[in-house]
């Protein structure tokens, strides 16, 4: 996304279009038309920086050997790889192609689609502890005996559910959005949007504001003096509210196991962790403090449950023995 990795500038509608349909024409015939998607845009974008094809990499056998058929077959000669995007320049236009495993492939689409409004509802969400993105929406828990834990719990997949649960017509969506204000619009009519987190210029600008759509966004905020401030109480008391709207996700049950699971792993601190161990060998320490530890967990098969039943002096006792041996390099 952004399209300026070959500093090529941007392309006006007509032409984009006719080589958005040159690029569908090519991979509906090479990988299938079920295979890719090409996220949407509203009617009257002028222009555009890219073109972003996502790809079914689940249901893509060999998609390396494709890449070097891309190549070949569209006479490509600039280009670059980095993770899962590989970018391409076809006719002036610099094309990447986002490759997606299966579980999360319409969902990255939608997310995707219409230029930043997935960030937009994805704050939005935020309000309720949820987090939306490219894998869907899920409910993020987080141990307070451990601020820098977090476990996203998917929530749902089901677009409409998503949507309908702000209070978005999805109907609309399905439909499309002529404009940019057409889009403003729909985003602003949730019951739950709030202009604070885009006119509160006591905060420091990200790189999200910076973003094009999201600059008009807020623009448009300012220009048509809309102001939406509704009250929010604490995030865990929405958690009722989003656990009868998604009853299919067993919410509560999740986050039992979650809790079970920190006391468990709480219950193994208090006899083993890193102050304990440098305690015991002062010179073990920094990166190597995480080499050891990483050594002597691999001693068993399953360490976790060793620690869990081993009293502490037994721990200890193991730690020494196997320090005896260590190289700290």
């Amino acid at each position: 996304m952004g399209g300026n990795l070959f500093k090529l500038g941007r392309m006006p509608k007509a032409k984009y279009l006719e080589i958005e349909t040159e690029i569908s024409t090519y991979l509906s015939q090479k990988i299938g038309a079920d295979n890719f998607r090409i996220p949407r845009y509203y009617d009257d974008k002028a222009d555009f920086g890219d073109l972003d094809v996502l790809v079914n990499i689940s249901a893509v056998a060999d998609w390396e050997r494709i890449k070097t058929q891309i190549l070949n077959d569209l006479n490509i000669q600039q280009h670059k790889s980095v993770g899962n995007v590989f970018s391409t320049v076809y006719k002036n236009l610099q094309v990447d192609y986002f490759t997606k495993e299966e579980a999360y492939f319409l969902a990255t689409y939608n997310f995707l689609s219409f230029n930043d409004v997935g960030n937009i509802i994805g704050r939005i969400f935020r309000r309720f502890n949820l987090k939306y993105g490219e894998k869907g929406l899920h409910y993020v828990f987080r141990r307070t005996s451990e601020e820098s834990y977090s476990k996203d719990i998917l929530i749902t997949n089901d677009f409409k559910k998503i949507f309908a649960f702000l209070g978005l017509d999805y109907s609309v969506w399905e439909t499309g959005f002529a404009s940019k204000k057409e889009l403003f619009d729909w985003v602003i009519a949730s019951k739950y949007f709030s202009t604070k987190p885009y006119l509160d210029e006591n905060k420091a600008i990200n790189k999200r504001k910076k973003r094009p759509t999201m600059q008009a966004f807020i623009a448009y905020l300012k220009e048509n003096d809309i102001i939406r401030e509704p009250k929010f109480l604490e995030k865990d008391h929405y958690l009722e509210m989003i656990a009868d709207y998604f009853p299919e996700t067993n919410l509560f049950e999740q986050i039992r196991i979650e809790k079970e699971r920190e006391k468990y792993i709480n219950t193994i601190k208090q006899k083993y962790n890193g102050r304990i161990i440098m305690e015991l060998f002062p010179e073990i320490k920094g990166r190597n403090l995480g080499k050891f530890m990483n050594l002597f967990q691999a001693q068993f098969d399953h360490y976790e449950k060793y620690f869990y039943s081993a009293s502490a002096e037994e721990i200890i006792a193991q730690l020494k023995t196997f320090h005896s041996n260590y190289k700290n390099d």
